[in-house]
């Protein structure tokens, strides 16, 4: 008797890599990254701005994380039988809604609604990032992929705390 693979189900794979696809996810995953720690640099120029202390402005940061990660551990279940292109486009609206939140920021309340926004986009977009990448590709590439969207994550954390301190950089264009 041979054993079966009725029981276990199997992911949709791929039969060509979908690399257009792959480095779409890889840029998206930079623009996130790049936007979360982008403040880390600002945060006297934004506590100036907002008539605020810099310990508060720093709160801005904070926020975008807790709500990465408690979007992280319930985005799964939310979206389990969405298709995932529009789940990344609402991601991508996410970041955009929360860029033009903080561009416009006249209050603190509205600078961590958007940075509320990006930590929405970010724990969403992580938790299905490396499933996503893994539908994109077949199975012999995976790690090929995998490794471009972690190199996304490298090069953005490289660049985005000394982006922002480039001199007469305006916080509201991060």
């Amino acid at each position: 008797m041979t054993p079966s693979n009725a029981s276990t189900p199997q992911a949709h794979q791929a039969a060509r890599p979908n690399w257009s696809a792959v480095f779409a996810v890889a840029f998206c995953v930079a623009c996130l990254i790049t936007v979360e720690f982008l403040p880390v640099s600002l945060l006297t120029p934004m506590a100036q701005d907002l008539g605020i202390s810099e310990g508060v402005a720093g709160q801005s940061v904070t926020t975008t994380a807790f709500v990465a990660m408690f979007a992280s551990l319930f985005i799964t279940s939310i979206i389990r039988s969405t298709d995932r292109r529009y789940v990344v486009i609402l991601f991508s609206v996410l970041l955009t809604l929360s860029c033009l939140l903080v561009s416009f920021a006249n209050s603190f309340a509205l600078l961590l609604l958007g940075r509320a926004c990006l930590g929405l986009a970010l724990g969403g977009f992580w938790a299905m990032s490396a499933s996503l990448t893994m539908r994109l590709v077949p199975m012999r590439v995976v790690p090929k992929a995998l490794s471009i969207i972690f190199g996304a994550v490298s090069i953005a954390l490289v660049i985005a705390a000394p982006l922002g301190s480039f001199p007469r950089w305006d916080y509201r264009l991060a």
